[in-house]
């Protein structure tokens, strides 16, 4: 079975779960870490908990908001000890649609097709008239 935690400084990781409630839905097995939110400030205590909770055989797919920061840095240490754990970073909300409407069984190939195609995602726009 495939889990899926949001872990985030503040309510980043609550709110972005809930625009994906209203825009596909409700999706199981869902694990939301708001670190530094209501006094959440020990974040290994955080961390730990959360993949407790979680059977050890069962695969994890973490996604956090940023690459070096606390929140990230605290599951990067739990790489090592937990088989089938996964960590994602720079969550955004077209990535958490992919991964959730995935139909892909195999976990490493699904996140490498969705790592490869992120681009694909960001985008500059600039209006065709300049305007004085």
């Amino acid at each position: 079975m495939k889990h899926y935690v949001l872990a985030s400084h503040g309510g980043f990781s609550k709110g972005i779960y809930e625009s994906i409630q209203i825009i596909i839905g409700e999706q199981p097995n869902i694990h939301i870490v708001q670190a530094f939110v209501e006094g959440n400030n020990d974040i290994t205590s955080l961390v730990e908990e959360t993949l407790a909770a979680i059977p050890p055989e069962d695969e994890v797919i973490v996604c956090s908001d940023v690459f070096g920061g606390s929140v990230n840095n605290e599951f990067m240490k739990q790489l090592r000890n937990r088989n089938h754990m996964h960590l994602i970073t720079g969550m955004n909300l077209p990535l958490l649609m992919q991964l959730f409407l995935s139909v892909e069984e195999d976990t490493e190939k699904m996140i490498h097709d969705i790592m490869n195609r992120s681009e694909e995602h960001t985008s500059e726009l600039q209006s065709p008239v300049h305007l004085e």
